[in-house]
């Protein structure tokens, strides 16, 4: 070997071994400038308080600025799709809910999986639903829920708003034996809570925090939760195995954080160990509970096994997102 080819080869190994040390010290030194978390979602909704109350800790915990960009549209794809394609470096977070599972199905235009190209970090936080109809009416248990249905002669109908009230209620529909409810789509769930206190559909399975002043007014009627067990907040609803539907998948609305896939593992824990101190901070748990969600703060295996679950359980109901 000529001297001219052996002084090439140190030079490569020695350029490798700098690259590899840089590297190595950005993921020690993680993080070293701004972060930006992603909401797929419009300000003021669920997704966006916890995220900019997660990012306030998390800029004094990190001591560099939390940034939340909200890219809400496309079913949260935006967003999503946003991330899939950042650097794998964990300076670009995506908060999420078990709709991502379906975003493959949802939108054509999604080029690739983000369940593939996203690594979950952390559930950040985790909350029931319920099966809510119209208040001041003869439908006050999951049984009467049935019979009225049986027995109307027009049929009943469920709405359903952004995928996951979708993919929720279709599996409560199956679990209840009312397969013939007609399925109303609309474009959020406010809407479909405004047409359900109006009669002019039957049932919706949504998340709490809109629906318990109405329930406590008497204007709706929440028949069940999906808690393991009953909330203080409304002590009069049973839980979903108290009503009979033992297990049920898809029924609650978790928050998580997700990076790219290639984010080294020194970084994906530095992340998950802020998200689970985040999760035990009082101004993240102010925000957390008029919402009636509970903080996690999970490991990311024991966040990959949820959204592994959340997975499984979309591909079954695949059918009902392309129809």
């Amino acid at each position: 070997m000529t001297p001219r080819i052996t002084a090439a080869l140190i030079a490569s190994g020695l350029a490798v071994m700098g690259t590899m040390v840089h590297a190595q010290a950005r993921e020690d030194t993680f993080p070293d400038k701004p972060v930006t978390l992603v909401v797929p979602y419009s300000p003021g909704g669920g997704s966006d308080n916890i995220a900019r109350a997660t990012a306030n800790f998390l800029t004094q915990y990190w001591k560099h600025p939390v940034i939340v960009e909200n890219k809400p549209g496309a079913d949260g794809m935006i967003a999503t799709r946003q991330v899939m394609r950042a650097a794998p470096d964990g300076y670009t977070l995506l908060i999420s809910i078990p709709a991502i599972a379906a975003l493959k199905y949802i939108n054509k235009a999604m080029e690739g999986d983000p369940l593939v190209e996203l690594r979950p970090v952390s559930m950040l936080a985790s909350g029931p639903t319920g099966i809510v109809v119209k208040g001041g009416t003869a439908i006050q248990t999951i049984e009467d829920l049935k019979r009225a249905c049986a027995q109307a002669s027009a049929g009943c109908s469920w709405a359903s708003g952004e995928p996951f009230t979708l993919l929720a209620g279709t599996g409560l529909v199956e679990k209840m034996g009312l397969k013939d409810m007609t399925n109303v789509r609309y474009a959020g769930t406010s809407a479909a809570v405004n047409d359900i206190i109006g009669g002019r559909v039957t049932m919706v399975v949504t998340g709490l925090s809109s629906v318990v002043p109405h329930h406590k007014s008497g204007t709706m009627k929440i028949l069940a939760l999906s808690s393991d067990k009953r909330l203080p907040e409304v002590p009069d609803v049973p839980t979903y195995a108290e009503s009979g539907l033992g297990d049920v998948d898809f029924t609650n609305n978790w928050y998580g954080i997700f990076v790219p896939a290639k984010t080294p593992d020194a970084v994906v824990m530095k992340i998950a160990d802020g998200m689970h101190l985040a999760a035990q901070d009082p101004q993240v748990l102010k925000v957390l509970q008029p919402l009636l969600i509970q903080p996690v703060g999970s490991t990311p295996d024991a966040f990959a096994a949820t959204v592994k679950r959340a997975q499984a359980t979309v591909d079954k109901l695949s059918s009902h997102l392309t129809q």
